[in-house]
């Protein structure tokens, strides 16, 4: 009689233990300090008319300040991207810095430098609701974009141990709207966010139409990043 016992309390734990994580309330934002970096690996598989074309890189994201708003302004760099054909492999030079000042929410008020590529890829960056979130909650935001406007839209799916954090993993789907003719953008994917900071640290989506300068047409591919630091 001691194993039925034993695996219904197990059963029971398990079950309390479900109920606790779906019901708890998180209240997320931005909340770092100045000094503070965040390595991440970067990952790009694309279809290039119908070639596979791997792009591998390091970001790195450092707070150089937060003002009295709270808003916080960091510079992203990143390293040598080595672009693969096949066996063939082909550095690139490291593009110039971003500097970005965002929100205490996540949202964007400001961007400096970079590439082309950047302002499309605000899908990777959170905007966090203005209340607690718990489990099965969706929320959705619109950001500008070069191409018109993006409408993301989000739902907290989970939480999931991702290397030391435990993480929110959030579904995160964004499509162009209002977008210039034969313009459109669209991401599917999860994003795992570290409550404690607000920092994304995993990400893995879908993209479409991908608009990147000097392309000849827009990218179709995935997009994975892991925080390494």
């Amino acid at each position: 009689m001691k194993r039925p016992i034993r695996a219904t309390l197990l059963t029971v734990c398990a079950l309390l233990s479900l109920s606790v994580a779906t019901s708890q309330e998180y209240t997320l934002k931005l909340n770092v300090k100045e000094g503070d970096t965040f390595k991440y690996r970067m990952a790009m598989e694309i279809d290039f008319g119908g070639m596979n074309v791997l792009a591998t890189t390091t970001i790195t994201n450092k707070v150089l300040k937060i003002d009295t708003d709270g808003n916080v302004q960091m510079e992203s760099q990143s390293g040598e991207m080595m672009i693969k054909f096949g066996d063939q492999e082909m550095p690139q030079p490291a593009p110039p810095a971003t500097k970005m000042t965002f929100k205490p929410n996540g949202a964007v008020a400001k961007a400096e430098g970079g590439d082309g590529m950047m302002p499309q890829m605000n899908a990777s960056q959170m905007v966090f609701p203005d209340k607690p979130i718990k489990v099965g909650d969706k929320w959705s935001e619109t950001v500008k974009n070069p191409a018109g406007e993006l409408k993301i839209e989000y739902e907290l799916v989970g939480v999931e141990k991702v290397g030391e954090v435990e993480a929110l993993k959030i579904k995160v789907t964004a499509r162009t709207v209002n977008g210039k003719e034969g313009e459109s953008y669209s991401a599917d994917g999860f994003n795992w966010v570290d409550p404690k900071t607000g920092m994304m640290v995993k990400m893995e989506t879908r993209i479409k139409g991908l608009m990147v300068e000097g392309a000849p047409a827009p990218i179709d591919g995935t997009l994975k990043m892991e925080l390494v630091k």
